[in-house]
């Protein structure tokens, strides 16, 4: 979770969809159904791509000059992503946003994340899961079977939020001022700045404490990657992070943090205010 480069190569790599037995959800990749679904934890997957592509070159090296003169490249691979095909050829943009959902004309340059038709990474990969979770059905848990049973009801709504998304940062419609947008994901990634390519590494002691506070039913690579990822993003000027909890259910492969072991994390370890849309506000003693 703290190495972003390999969240970046995830959200833009080729997804490998296997499955092991019942429990396997990794064909998922670093979504959840909640995600899939509902369309949390996406505010940290934008960052993460922008800052990939305003920082990075293809091999992970620091690209030359101004990110902030590459501010509209961004954009372009954001919007890329997201792309999913125009199935009406002629079609306008939505009267009430302004803005279109097919991106094929970035093809040639985001080879990775649209193809010539408009079909972003991400809309190709709901639909390789929901064709992978069809084809093996007796394998796949039967709480995912959702996923294969609504992807026109999928398609609608994501065609919505990639309209939303491409809001101005400072637009005046009050309908969208608080949205999930682009440009303040953009903004966050030039002040985050490039992405961290080594891991935390808890030290002894911080896994002798963890190990010793460690509650019933919760398990120790929840705790760790929590406190791994407290330690790489806690701010200089406070003792409270932003933790992304969906995000870090992905990366775990479980949605059980917030359902399940979140209330049973004692505040000996971690203090928390309420979570919300996916997200907690923590404190943790490590």
């Amino acid at each position: 979770m703290t190495n972003e480069w390999n969240e970046y190569k995830a959200y833009i790599g080729q997804p490998t969809y296997t499955v092991s037995n019942g429990k396997d959800t990794s064909f998922l990749g670093r979504f959840t159904t909640d995600m899939i679904k509902d369309f949390k934890g996406f505010a940290r997957i934008f960052t993460i791509l922008a800052r990939g592509y305003l920082f990075h070159n293809a091999d992970g090296s620091l690209k030359d000059g101004d990110p902030r003169e590459r501010i509209e490249y961004a954009r372009r691979a954001l919007c890329a992503w997201c792309s999913m095909p125009d199935k009406k050829k002629n079609a306008t943009p939505n009267a009430e946003w302004q803005f279109k959902t097919c991106f094929a004309e970035y093809h040639e340059e985001f080879p990775e994340l649209v193809d010539e038709d408009g079909a972003g990474w991400y809309y190709r990969h709901v639909h390789a899961v929901a064709d992978f979770i069809s084809a093996n059905r007796t394998k796949v848990n039967k709480h995912l079977h959702c996923l294969a049973e609504r992807t026109k009801q999928w398609e609608e709504s994501w065609g919505d939020k990639v309209k939303q998304y491409q809001v101005p940062i400072f637009t005046g419609t009050t309908r969208a001022e608080w949205a999930l947008s682009f440009d303040a994901a953009i903004a966050d990634a030039l002040e985050l700045g490039a992405l961290r390519r080594e891991a935390v590494k808890l030290t002894y002691e911080q896994m002798a404490y963890i190990e010793r506070i460690q509650p019933l039913g919760v398990p120790l690579n929840v705790l760790t990657t929590i406190a791994e990822y407290y330690i790489a993003n806690k701010p200089y000027d406070s003792e409270w992070c932003v933790l992304p909890v969906t995000n870090i259910e992905a990366y775990l492969g479980s949605s059980a943090l917030n359902k399940q072991y979140m209330n049973k994390i004692p505040t000996e370890f971690m203090q928390k205010k309420e979570t919300s849309y996916g997200i907690a506000v923590c404190k943790v003693n490590i």
